[in-house]
């Protein structure tokens, strides 16, 4: 009884099956298995294909040997001379125009780079120089302050309501760089950078655009800029009796600068040098001379409060 009951249920539970039919899982595993004996017998027949290709070529090439060896026997036997030989046709292909340029960039490709790499970058220098708005003073901020990169553009847009277009281009451009002489040791990326400010500095010290430098003891001692060096004008003569000139420069403070770019932590030891004309190594000493004196000009308008333009910022481009 029991016997016929589990085969009763075993036949139910087929028959639940057949109902059902295939399950998705052996759908698709069928369908590989199909896909995988379809793939694997076209790269059968592929490999077969290949091996008589192969097999030809073999043939006719041991059947071109055998028969120059035996046209070479005959004509040491004197069977036969050269011109009984048959000569192999040689076939000049026709190129078509877009088979000839392009067979002519693939073979000079190195020296068309180089070439187009050439005139990008004159180019690109030629369109700078058009394109560049040179600045009618230049300021340099050496002393260590990171908080001062965040101001150049306060400061350029004050110093422009107290200058004048002096290179007559339209514009008046103030241009205000923060390269510190040294490091800050407490900053790893203040060290990190510190290589490339010296190149910089190197740059501004031997240009002739650059005039107002704003440093401390510091960082003209890591510069080695010394009193009396003449690298540095004697401010005495342009700003007389005014106790904020120093020996190396005017000293900011006392003035409203801090005030006037919005930075209360403006360091009190900072001062305003001014190059003396004939450092610049490069330039001219035509050109340095007169951004010297328009340098000036800017400083004393902005210490004796002539605001020529109050309403005036700096050009940006």
């Amino acid at each position: 009884m029991a016997e016929n009951e589990k085969n009763q249920q075993t036949e139910a539970a087929e028959e639940n099956e057949k109902k059902k039919g295939k399950s998705f899982l052996q759908t698709y595993r069928e369908v590989n298995e199909k896909a995988r004996a379809e793939e694997l017998k076209r790269e059968s027949e592929a490999e077969a294909a290949r091996a008589e290709r192969e097999r030809q070529a073999r043939a006719a090439y041991n059947e071109k040997l055998r028969q120059e060896r035996l046209e070479l026997m005959k004509l040491k036997q004197g069977i036969i001379s050269e011109a009984d030989i048959p000569k192999e046709e040689v076939i000049q292909k026709e190129y078509s125009i877009w088979e000839k340029i392009s067979n002519f960039f693939y073979h000079n490709k190195v020296y068309i780079i180089a070439a187009t790499a050439i005139v990008l970058i004159a180019g690109f220098l030629i369109f700078d120089l058009v394109t560049t708005v040179k600045p009618d003073v230049a300021v340099l901020f050496i002393a260590d302050d990171s908080q001062v990169q965040f101001l150049a553009e306060d400061m350029e847009d004050l110093f422009a309501k107290y200058a004048q277009d002096y290179n007559g281009d339209g514009k008046i451009k103030i241009r205000v760089s923060y390269t510190p002489a040294a490091p800050d040791l407490e900053e790893m990326s203040s060290m990190y950078y510190h290589g490339g400010d010296q190149v910089k500095l190197s740059a501004e010290f031997m240009g002739s655009d650059t005039i107002i430098v704003i440093g401390d003891e510091a960082s003209c001692e890591v510069i080695g800029i010394t009193p009396g060096d003449g690298v540095f004008a004697d401010l005495s003569e342009y700003f007389p009796d005014d106790e904020n000139v120093m020996e190396m420069g005017y000293m900011l403070n006392g003035t409203s600068f801090a005030k006037d770019i919005g930075y209360d932590g403006l360091s009190d030891e900072l001062w305003v040098s001014f190059r003396y004309p004939f450092t610049a190594g490069l330039g001219g000493s035509g050109r340095i001379e007169e951004n010297f004196e328009n340098a000036i000009d800017l400083w004393k308008n902005y210490i004796n409060g002539n605001m020529i333009n109050p309403d005036a910022v700096s050009y940006r481009k």
